[in-house]
């Protein structure tokens, strides 16, 4: 936002594709009355790790360290860049997610999104159902409440993106986090982001996308409350 700042109010409409999906994000499940943290890491199971080095002839104990330097190097890591490709792609195919609930006796003790309070999250899981797992969609709620200052009094945003419009939907099926295209995606807890969005003197609308039969993708977009 400092970057932009010289546009604050003066920008009409900002629109943004299949990007709030990609950001990073944070989980919260509430049970029995209680909130807690999803805490996860990536991991490469021991079988797959010894094929994957053995596939393309590096020490097994090597392999974590050849993950890392080829992630800041790219494909280009290897001598034949199309091998560099294959090797991603054994990685990213083997990655796996390993992941524990840890309570919070508080949840003013949560890691939260900036600009997100607690009374953000009471607020939106008081219609939710009693167990829930919910998406606190990090990157998608900072990135939000950074570029609608930008806008004009008459301006508005629009993304087009998988969201969860409503808690429910957390109930009635997988939103994620997925493994596609060498990216990771979640849906986007668009039920939170209204009510971020409220609090920051705008009303979060969703829309179907038109444009392509049956498709999960949701316009959202918003107007100035008065």
């Amino acid at each position: 936002f400092k970057t932009l700042a010289f546009l604050r109010y003066k920008l009409l409409h900002i629109h943004l594709t299949n990007v709030y999906d990609n950001l990073p994000t944070d989980e919260m499940v509430r049970k029995d009355g209680r909130f807690f943290a999803v805490e996860t890491r990536a991991y490469l199971p021991a079988a797959l790790a010894a094929a994957i080095a053995e596939e393309f002839e590096l020490p097994a104990e090597e392999l974590a360290r050849t993950i890392g330097k080829f992630l800041g190097v790219g494909p280009d890591y290897f001598p034949d860049r199309r091998r560099g490709v294959e090797f991603w792609q054994a990685v990213w195919r083997a990655v796996r997610l390993e992941e524990r609930l840890v309570e919070l006796e508080d949840l003013a003790a949560a890691r939260l999104p900036s600009g997100l309070d607690p009374a953000h999250i009471e607020e939106c899981v008081r219609a939710a159902p009693a167990e829930v797992r919910f998406h606190l969609s990090t990157g998608a709620v900072e990135s939000f409440l950074n570029t609608v200052p930008l806008l004009h009094p008459r301006g508005f945003l629009q993304v087009q993106d998988i969201f969860v419009t409503d808690m429910d939907e957390y109930r009635q099926g997988f939103r994620g986090p997925g493994k596609l295209d060498g990216s990771v995606v979640n849906w986007i807890n668009g039920a939170l982001l209204r009510e971020v969005g409220a609090r920051a003197g705008y009303d979060v609308h969703f829309a179907p996308f038109h444009y392509r039969p049956d498709s999960r993708t949701k316009i959202l977009y918003t107007t100035q409350r008065d």
